[in-house]
């Protein structure tokens, strides 16, 4: 839809398809846009069976007990949509299918959980099915002609705002090297991002995998997401991956200060964090820093957060607002504060819990962090990235970075239930 005509793009669609079944899926602030595709195909067609799932659906199916939605998948939905598929075509009871919220008259039925698969049991994506727009793939500064694998899922961690570790009944779950390497040979795409919460915890897998890639003559660039401690402890896993093609990481800096990063049950810590980007720079792998603002905030906080950003000179600082996401043990504790409650909005960008600044106040300092776009060394990363680029990718990447300032410019004016705290 992203790529072709949005809502109306997906009618002209549907009506020329006539599916038997619409299955889409997504994040909470994805939710709200997930019952409006489904809306859609009912209305085109009431016949038609629609499912979701994804992380919202796992946290809190009840949200998709509507009369547009028929199932909606919890955990785990690769095998059990194909179990939907079988049993709607031999006209069997769905109640029989384990992992499902089956949506009958206004009251959704849920049935026995189903656990997750082990990570080498599940299909690799054909990509063929998106070969006609994959040219438009990419990620941020990370490029076009991106592609997507798993290598790991879930994590050691225990932060309090993330859903991973939750989600995977606190298990790591791994995939052989030679399923990995058996599905980047059906990747033509130069780019590979690993969609892992944390990469590189198993020493020895990791270490098997970049030498597998390395030993293959496989010349493909990479990008994955890691945490400051294992960094640390790894620095020689590091210096495989680099040899191997790694070039982009995400790192959740998170805080400046000790005590924050402890408040959220964060084991990494803020030297944690200054160790890593020495290591990462010394590898010459660059490093996207998330950093998260809290609502309650003062001046003082931000500005030790963006200060903490320049002495770290990290190549691409992203900033967030602190949300609880359902699903989380934050959520658990801020459930009873919150004060916005349309899911669009709980996109890291707006604070749906009180905010200690006045609320337009809290966006300008929000706003005001992302001055550190301007340092040399993140320029430095903008002119390498922006160079690898066709004029028309170029052109693609100015305007969604314009559209990422237009979406700034209206943060504090989108609140239809919180103004902020009282004078």
């Amino acid at each position: 839809m992203r790529l072709e005509g949005g809502f109306e793009g997906l009618r002209r669609t549907l009506e020329s398809f006539r599916p038997d079944v619409v299955g889409t899926g997504g994040d909470t602030c994805e939710a709200n846009a997930c019952k409006r595709v489904l809306a859609l195909a009912k209305e085109l067609d009431p016949r038609v069976l629609t499912v979701v799932g994804g992380i919202h659906a796992t946290t809190i199916p009840q949200d998709y007990c509507r009369p547009e939605i028929d199932l909606v998948c919890v955990n785990e939905g690769v095998f059990a949509f194909r179990e939907i598929i079988e049993c709607r075509e031999r006209g069997g009871d769905y109640r029989a299918i384990h992992g499902l919220g089956v949506n009958e008259g206004g009251a959704q039925h849920l049935t026995p959980e189903r656990p997750l698969s082990e990570l080498d049991l599940l299909p690799f994506p054909d990509r063929s099915l998106t070969a006609d727009v994959r040219g438009k793939y990419g990620f941020s500064l990370w490029g076009k002609h991106l592609a997507l694998m798993r290598f790991t899922q879930g994590c050691v961690g225990r932060c309090d705002f993330c859903p991973s570790w939750a989600q995977t009944g606190k298990r790591y779950l791994k995939r052989s090297v030679e399923s990995m390497v058996a599905e980047i040979a059906t990747i033509r795409e130069p780019y590979i991002y690993f969609v892992c919460e944390e990469s590189l915890l198993d020493t020895q897998l990791s270490l098997a995998l970049a030498h597998a890639i390395r030993d293959a003559g496989i010349k493909k660039r990479f990008g994955m997401p890691l945490r400051s401690d294992t960094i640390v402890k790894k620095p020689h896993v590091i210096e495989a991956w680099a040899e191997a093609g790694l070039e982009d990481t995400i790192v959740g800096i998170e805080q400046a200060d000790d005590r924050f990063l402890q408040d959220r049950e964060k084991t990494t810590s803020v030297q944690d964090n200054v160790e890593a980007l020495k290591i990462l720079k010394a590898n010459q792998v660059a490093c996207t820093g998330s950093m998260f603002f809290r609502p309650d905030f003062e001046k003082r906080d931000f500005d030790l957060l963006v200060e903490h950003t320049r002495e770290l000179q990290i190549d691409c600082p992203q900033y967030f607002i602190l949300t609880p996401i359902p699903g989380t043990k934050l959520f658990d504790k801020a459930k009873g504060e919150l004060v916005e409650h349309n899911f669009d909005l709980w996109d890291f960008n707006h604070a749906v819990t009180p905010t200690k600044l006045p609320l337009t106040a809290f966006y300008e300092e929000y706003m005001n962090a992302y001055r550190t776009h301007l340092e040399p060394w993140v320029v430095e990363l903008y002119q390498k990235k922006l160079a690898a680029l066709t004029p028309e990718e170029l052109d693609d990447e100015m305007r969604g970075l314009v559209g990422f300032r237009e979406v700034f410019g209206t943060l504090h004016e989108d609140h239809e239930e919180y103004a902020g705290p009282r004078p």
